[in-house]
């Protein structure tokens, strides 16, 4: 609908919010223009009032890109302004002293339509969209009030802005505004000092250990899945101790527009609608400065992106479609449409550049700390955001009505509609018919709300809490959902899929095998996990405990994505829902602990809890924004609407908050996070499975009599192939499930997993005398059979073991280590299953991040270290090392 209307361009000038100066100004420019002189200007700059000192050259500069820089780039509706006169422009704006260096330098590039050399998007051209060309608007003011306001080393607040914008160079190590930062210190100041101890895992992640600070058991990373921690008191050897020194990035670190938060979200001291403004005012900094054709300029911003963009990408277009996303972030925090956001910030823009300021004495503009950035935020929202907030629905109407008054608008018949600039008729019909009465008005919102509790946060702090986390607590509604539907993939897939089969695997295969019922619910459940992710993505990874890596990021899931997206698992694309979850529970969690012992002071152990697979929705602080939250709030509003003044409102606050209370906080437990993996078929031979099946039930070894028995009753190496894959089935549950080490192994399979123990176990001997604690000698024992027989068909036994592992031994090694095994007589089965076990568990492929430096450790300490090693009447040759594994272990299997 924007378009040129009776040669008038549709789109309305907002900044004649700056008032009357700029009108005046505006005016002499177009008349300036049209008699080709510049006389009209020197008598404006003249008469200009001195007190306004920013003022006039910032009116001055939007002038002339209003009146000469967005004519000259129409290419029907107006002759090109003459070269001549463009030069008698370019020379008053040089030669007289109103505009400072930076300044006059900006006007030259408006004069002559250069502001956007490296941009389209700011470089007016004929064919621009309308929010296009109103955002390039916006852009152009902000430089504007930089270029005037905080020249370098002034010591302005704003001098951070005018940095970026200008000097970008001098901002690579800066850690920008609204950028997350590295909680440690925080947290390191929540929990007591003389008893935490920090430590880092081979990759850098963090963890801690309470009471004495000594690791006593071995975990996994959560991120990155490694081992972490140790045991008897003694550091793992690839871990250490945690560096106490910040690390929060430096640079612009929220990745792509598209993969942030879909709502505002806050920083530090910033509230959400604060961030989301900070943020505005970061970016239009930053398309500034990369719109410049200047190379220099362009590998300082390139420089400070992390992570970093692919080779020839456009950095221009990557700020400005982040621009756009936080205009519509801002948008949706305070409740307003895009012409009133853009109106509001023109008016923000012009009380920056006629408030004003003292020069910030000792901070360091240069944001070179995470405390001089903190201080800096600070004060840029007291100075400026503050009041912008108490009184926008007031200078909103006021843009308005500046609007309807600007002569330009009267020629304008969409623009007058648009803006209700004519006079009323009367209705017949009386009021209640009145047209103009219900004309749209910008409807109460939680962002509204939200911005305007913020200065009585201290008095109704269980409401300015929840709104606090609202961007996160938003999301637990779908929690149920998913963790029902992790269920389900997991007693389906766990163990039974392997990681190719996963990826080849659809979720619109997945569907089509359930039932219609099951299907539609299963539909269900991966749209609530699809709109949980797009709520709480950014968040997540800015602040999650868990954080996929990059690499392993999965956007929403449609029926084309890989199965992998949706298993919980330690690695690959897994990763998402794993973090999505413990997200989830962390912010419920988080906000019932401030809630009870920072508001109520009631210890957080006093209050119950419920296990994660049994929360439901009554359980959790579960609601719907628009079906519950928006109502509640709206039924503690009261307004009033007035024709062409827009809706006034106000808050029953203590009501709403104790009506909130009520309805979503008091009563609900903690959840207890207890974590679902699926583990995958192949995993099942990882060392840590079986360490964890031996925590859960004790093994003993099963008779060397029965072994033989079972032996003689598999006659080939595909029965004995099928044992094991019903066996690795079984321990994946009774890891998971745990079960009495008496039970009978035919027993838990018939009624508990209700698999045919008699066709899979195929073995009668296994059927009659195998119990539980007896589970993982079996499977030594056929893994160790399976390996020979392999062996003697001249295949690969070890096909998933690294090359590395698998180098033969010097004659003379060999001679020791055929002694070494004469001495260990009956332990040498003993030996030859652990060494096998220690084989298809950690030396494998998937490992090999964490088994790359093995190769020349010594083979029992290695053994030893995944606490598979046992003790042997004589000592390990030295020479032996876990290069020569599967070497080693052919010769001690007699292969």
């Amino acid at each position: 609908v924007l378009r040129h209307n009776e040669g008038e361009d549709a789109i309305p000038d907002r900044f004649i919010v700056l008032g009357e100066s700029y009108r005046t100004t505006r005016e002499a420019v177009t008349n300036a223009v049209l008699s080709s002189s510049t006389r009209p200007l020197e008598e404006v700059v003249t008469n200009t009032d001195r007190s306004l000192k920013h003022v006039a050259p910032v009116g001055l500069l939007l002038s002339l890109y209003r009146e000469v820089t967005m004519c000259q780039a129409e290419s029907s509706q107006f002759q090109p302004t003459g070269a001549e006169y463009l030069a008698k422009l370019r020379d008053f704006v040089g030669r007289r002293g109103l505009l400072r260096p930076d300044a006059s330098r900006l006007a030259l590039q408006l004069l002559g339509n250069e502001q956007g050399a490296a941009l389209a998007h700011v470089k007016v051209s004929p064919g621009q969209s309308g929010m296009v060309r109103s955002l390039a608007a916006l852009v152009v003011h902000f430089a504007c009030v930089l270029s005037q306001c905080a020249p370098p080393t002034s010591g302005h607040p704003l001098e951070v802005f005018a940095a970026l914008a200008f000097k970008p160079d001098t901002m690579r190590k800066a850690l920008l505004p609204t950028m997350p930062e590295d909680d440690l210190p925080a947290i390191r100041n929540a929990l007591p000092e003389s008893n935490t101890h920090w430590y880092e895992c081979p990759n850098g992640h963090r963890y801690y250990v309470a009471n004495c600070g000594s690791p006593m058991q071995e975990y996994q990373c959560n991120v990155c899945r490694v081992r972490i921690g140790g045991t008897s008191g003694t550091l793992d050897t690839a871990n250490r101790v945690a560096s106490a020194a910040d690390q929060s990035e430096s640079g612009h670190i929220l990745g792509a527009a598209h993969l942030r938060s879909a709502s505002a979200v806050p920083e530090r001291d910033l509230n959400p609608a604060s961030c989301a403004l900070m943020r505005i005012l970061l970016h239009m900094s930053l398309v500034w400065a990369a719109s410049s054709s200047d190379q220099g300029k362009l590998a300082a911003l390139a420089s400070i992106i992390h992570p970093a963009l692919p080779v020839g990408a456009n950095i221009g277009q990557f700020f400005w479609a982040h621009l756009e996303y936080d205009i519509q972030v801002f948008g949706r925090a305070v409740g307003k449409g895009f012409d009133d956001i853009l109106l509001s910030i023109h008016c923000l823009l012009g009380g920056m550049t006629n408030a004003n300021v003292n020069p910030s004495a000792g901070l360091d503009l240069r944001l070179s700390s995470r405390e001089s950035r903190r201080q800096w935020e600070g004060g840029i929202q007291r100075q400026y955001f503050t009041d912008f907030f108490q009184s926008i629905d007031g200078t909103v109407n006021a843009a308005r009505q500046a609007l309807h008054n600007d002569d330009r608008l009267k020629k304008d018949k969409l623009m007058r509609a648009v803006f209700e600039a004519d006079a009323r008729p009367a209705s017949e019909g009386g009021r209640h018919l009145d047209p103009y009465l219900w004309c749209y008005r910008e409807r109460a919102s939680v962002g509204d709300l939200t911005h305007r509790l913020a200065p009585q946060k201290e008095k109704y702090r269980v409401l300015f809490e929840f709104l606090h986390d609202e961007h996160k607590l938003r999301a637990l509604q779908y929690l149920p959902d998913i963790v029902q539907l992790q269920q389900r993939l997991v007693a389906r897939f766990s163990r039974r899929i392997d990681r190719r089969t996963a990826e080849a695997y659809t979720v619109k295969r997945l569907l089509s095998e359930f039932s219609d019922l099951d299907e539609r619910a299963v539909g269900a459940m991966v749209t609530a996990y699809n709109s949980a992710w797009s709520l709480v993505r950014e968040s997540l990874y800015q602040h999650g405990r868990l954080k996929p890596p990059d690499d392993c990021y999965y956007g929403s899931v449609s029926l084309e994505s890989p199965l992998s997206c949706l298993l919980p698992t330690a690695e690959g694309y897994g990763c998402n829902p794993s973090a999505l979850v413990e997200y989830l529970v962390s912010a419920h969690n988080g906000f019932l602990e401030k809630y009870y012992r920072g508001i109520r002071n009631v210890s957080t152990s006093d209050i119950h809890s419920v296990l994660l697979s049994d929360a439901t929705h009554a359980q959790l602080i579960s609601y719907d924004g628009s079906r519950h939250l928006l109502p509640l709030v709206l039924s503690h509003c009261h307004y009033t609407v007035e024709p062409g003044q827009g809706m006034l409102v106000q808050y029953d606050l203590a009501a709403l908050e104790k009506h909130l209370e009520q309805r979503f906080i008091i009563g609900r437990p903690m959840v207890d996070m207890a974590e679902i993996r699926l583990v995958f078929s192949e995993d099942v031979h990882n060392t840590s499975q079986m360490v964890a099946l031996r925590r859960r039930i004790p093994q003993a070894e099963l008779p060397k009599a029965s072994q033989h028995d079972i032996l003689s009753e598999l006659r080939d190496l595909p029965q004995v192939c099928s044992v094991i894959s019903d066996l690795e089935i079984t321990i994946g549950h009774l890891i998971a499930t745990g079960g009495r080490p008496d039970m009978m192994l035919a027993e838990y399979m018939d009624n508990v997993l209700k698999m045919k123990s008699d066709a899979k176990l195929i073995s009668q001997k296994l059927s009659h005398c195998c119990r539980l604690e007896n589970i993982l000698s079996v499977w030594c024992l056929l893994m160790v059979e399976r390996s020979k027989r392999l062996a003697m068909l001249r295949e690969d036994a070890f096909d998933d073991v690294a090359e590395t592992f698998k180098e033969e031994l010097q004659p003379g090694d060999r001679e020791d280590l055929e002694s070494w095994l004469a001495a260990l007589s009956q332990h040498r089965d003993t030996f030859v299953a652990a060494l096998l076990e220690f084989i298809v568990g950690e030396l494998n492929q998937r490992n090999a991040k964490r088994n790359h430096a093995w190769p020349d450790w010594q083979l029992m300490e290695a053994m030893d270290s995944c606490g598979i090693g046992g003790k042997y009447p004589k000592e390990m040759p030295d020479a032996l090392q876990c290069r020569h594994a599967v070497a080693v272990w052919m010769i001690a299997a007699r292969c």
